[in-house]
């Protein structure tokens, strides 16, 4: 039921789909040459576009002349290779900068190194004399970027300063046990190098065993790099020079930082910086850019980290709020502090690191450039031309032809079975007759046996825990009770006929005013009746459970009243699991037509279905792990899963490992739902609410409490208004917080009732609420507003 909780905006992103790198032999010794990063920032052109707005007596540019630098021409050709620091003695570092005691070094040879210029689509895949964009509006830099057919900078990633080892190769962390490479690799599609110790032969341990792609995915760090930016994606620096010895952040003293708010507003797409260094890089970001904060064009990210980190610079910023600041130029851009990528940074293992890296960076990262990406398809189509990078093989860079569309035709012909028609797969708003159904079997309708107070579909199969049933328009002449009641993407709750696949069989289940009846259209008739008691979980009587939450919950008892019935399904957890890895960030209608899609690409064809539009419907089985060995990325990026396909073929490939389905049926006897989480979190693409949701529905974990917003928001107003504290968002202490109200007030079966509880918060089931309740929710919705209003004004 994740996303019929109202699916937050965070889970755990996969690579964009394959595309082809531009190849590098066609370009001239200058171009080249242009894909090497300069290590003299003053004398790349990139520096004579950005500062041509801004006057060389800028801070950023006053020690251009100091002691132990080279002056060069603006036009001075960019030198592939970085030049050497320079080496001063104490004596001679005191007397051009005259250093404070606090900031004076240990007797010793101090270097003062230049960062690298910032790595970006403009420098790196286009020529130099293409740099020239930057100095001009955002306007104008978006247009050239579209005209490129390369995505306007989205995020922005920032280290501290270069280290000694990322100087002598002259990359951006280059040191072999910096973890960002290997974290985009993970995360874009390749794999940064062996992983292997040259000295010792041995695998290095933090990442070998961890990393998801294997050696023929090995690409060199230019192809990386392209890769990278080819996103939107741009690398560098907050220090632009300082004094220091050796490569830790901490000894950097007397720094002067990059021009990166220039950078940032010359764009005017950054939305996000992506602080790499942890909070040591943090604090030399408050530190240069603090005036950035009060001015209102960058603010904290709301995880725990990034709240503490600029903690200060937002105390300050609210109270500049009410004085004259300076206009904002361009869009508020967030600033996001992410667990270090150094090797020095032992704090966090690769596997959390990489956790935290794709849902805050990667992630939102990429669905931007999706956005971007689905923008070119739109205007390919109408006739202008587009490019795309991918990453090919480590010696494969050649230029991707013109696509026509990446939209994919849902229709296949009739290949295993006369049966199998040849109309495509329709989006889930199909309209089905039931009395053109009913001349499809010759079965006849079985009762369950079971009263309205026992079991109503129309609450239990439309509420967001299943995807598979799809309403059928009753138009046997029998009126609906409950007519008036308007459709939402959650369902239908005036529906009484419902079709869909279940296990081996396509079955048709009626809601009357006394019982629940099926019939099957596909598939044996034998035992159907068994499988749907279990499917249903009918061995647990309901009435008493509903007398007994309504004794401990006034509200509850109100809404028990008018939506009996409403039940936990018994779900199959292969289905269920990949079923919410799907709705990550996702809504009802999108996640059915996904599943709809991957049932037709990967299962088995049961049976065509009649619509009333006059075309066929096909309807086929969720498919097993078994059917799932061949199953691909690409294929599924194809149907549309997006991010989400690289979580699926993750988890079907350890899902294999650990027993398949077995091992999932296994986790119903374990009697602790947060056992059951713990278990569930360590697949790909599974959060604590969506292992939640997959205990609750298929695994028999009744006192598990899948918590999002939406949840929270009821908790907060019906039972602890102070239960979010100070958190701004769900923490996981916030999380468990809210699932113990839920578990303490209903002992018995917590997560059924808090189900019930939250299908009254459905648009669909409004019109069958008594009017104080639904007062009572409209009230908390504006009350909601009105703080969010607050929230931002604050800010």
């Amino acid at each position: 039921m994740i996303t019929s909780y109202g699916v937050l905006a965070f889970t755990i992103i996969s690579p964009p789909s394959p595309l082809h790198h531009h190849s590098l032999q066609n370009m001239s010794g200058n171009m080249a040459t242009s894909l090497r990063r300069s290590s003299r920032l003053k004398t790349s052109p990139y520096f004579n576009g950005v500062t041509s707005h801004t006057a060389r007596s800028s801070p950023y540019f006053a020690t251009a002349g100091s002691a132990g630098h080279t002056a060069s021409a603006p036009d001075a050709p960019l030198t592939p290779n970085r030049q050497a620091p320079t080496k001063r003695k104490k004596s001679d570092v005191a007397a051009a900068h005259s250093p404070s005691p606090k900031k004076q070094k240990p007797r010793g040879t101090i270097e003062r190194t230049q960062s690298f210029e910032p790595a970006w689509w403009g420098n790196v895949l286009v020529e130099r004399s293409q740099s020239t964009l930057i100095s001009k509006n955002s306007t104008e830099t978006e247009d050239l970027a579209l005209k490129a057919n390369f995505p306007p900078v989205h995020t922005l990633i920032l280290g501290t300063h270069p280290s000694v080892v990322s100087f002598s190769t002259n990359q951006f962390y280059g040191h072999q046990l910096n973890a960002f490479w290997y974290l985009v690799g993970d995360s874009l599609g390749f794999r940064r190098n062996e992983a292997i110790s040259p000295t010792t032969n041995k695998p290095y341990a933090n990442f070998y065993d961890h990393l998801r792609y294997g050696v023929d995915k090995i690409i060199s760090y230019d192809q990386q790099l392209e890769v990278l930016v080819s996103r939107g994606f741009a690398l560098w620096d907050i220090v632009q020079e300082c004094e220091r010895k050796g490569s830790l952040d901490t000894d950097i003293n007397m720094e002067t930082p990059n021009p990166i708010r220039e950078f940032c507003e010359a764009r005017g797409s950054v939305k996000r910086i992506v602080i790499a260094n942890g909070t040591t890089g943090g604090k030399f970001f408050v530190k240069h850019f603090n005036d950035w904060f009060a001015d209102g064009g960058v603010v904290a990210a709301q995880d725990e980290i990034s709240q503490r980190c600029f903690k200060s610079a937002t105390n300050n910023a609210k109270k500049a709020a009410g004085e004259n600041v300076s206009d904002r130029n361009g869009q508020v851009i967030e600033v996001v502090c992410l667990p270090s990528v150094s090797p020095a940074a032992a704090k966090f293992t690769y596997l959390e690191k990489r956790e935290v890296w794709e849902k805050s960076c990667f992630e939102p990262g990429l669905i931007d450039y999706e956005a971007w990406k689905k923008n070119q398809i739109i205007l390919q189509d109408s006739g202008s031309p587009m490019k795309l990078i991918d990453v090919g093989s480590k010696n494969d860079v050649t230029p991707s032809p013109p696509r026509k569309s990446a939209k994919r035709s849902l229709s296949r012909e009739s290949t295993a079975s006369s049966q199998k028609s040849s109309s495509s797969v329709k989006a889930p708003g199909v309209k089905f007759s039931s009395t053109e159904i009913a001349k499809l079997t010759s079965n006849n309708w079985v009762d369950l046996q079971v009263t309205p107070q026992e079991l109503r579909p129309s609450a239990t199969l439309t509420n967001g825990q299943c995807f598979n049933w799809m309403v059928v328009d009753n138009d046997d002449g029998v009126a609906s009770a409950a007519a008036s009641l308007k459709q939402s993407a959650w369902g239908t709750h005036d529906a009484t006929e419902w079709i869909g696949p279940l296990g081996d069989r396509v079955l048709s289940i009626k809601e009357t005013s006394s019982t629940t009846m099926y019939r099957v259209l596909y598939g044996p008739s034998e035992g159907a009746t068994k499988d749907l008691r279990k499917y249903f979980r009918l061995e647990t009587p309901l009435e008493p459970l509903y007398n007994e939450w309504s004794k401990a919950d006034a509200r509850l008892a109100k809404i028990a009243a008018v939506i009996p019935g409403c039940r936990i399904l018994r779900q199959d957890p292969v289905e269920c699991m990949f079923s919410f890895i799907c709705s990550s960030n996702n809504n009802i209608p999108r996640i059915t037509k996904m599943l709809t899609s991957f049932r037709k690409d990967h299962g088995k064809f049961m049976m065509s279905i009649p619509t009333k539009s006059g075309e066929d419907y096909s309807i086929y089985s969720f498919p097993t792990l078994e059917q799932l060995s061949s199953m691909t990325e690409d294929d599924l990026r194809t149907m549309g899963l997006g991010y989400r396909a690289k979580y699926m073929i993750e988890t079907r490939d350890l899902l294999t490992k650990c027993g398949g389905r077995d091992y999932l049926l296994n986790l119903r006897s374990e009697s602790d739902p947060q056992n059951v989480q713990d278990e569930l979190v360590q697949f790909s693409g599974i959060g604590r609410k969506v292992a939640d949701c997959i205990a609750l529905f298929s695994l028999d974990s009744d006192d598990a409490i899948p918590v999002d917003v939406h949840v929270q928001h009821i908790a907060s107003r019906d039972y602890d208004p102070n239960v979010l504290g100070k958190a701004r968002s769900i923490t996981p202490t916030v999380y468990k917080q809210v699932g113990d109200l839920f578990r303490s007030r209903f002992p018995n079966r917590a997560g059924w009732a808090h189900s019930l509880l939250f299908v009254a918060e459905l648009p669909s089931f409004r019109g069958v609420l008594p009017p104080d309740i639904v007062q009572q929710m409209d009230e908390w919705r504006d009350h909601e507003q009105r703080k969010k209003l607050e929230q931002k004004k604050q800010k």
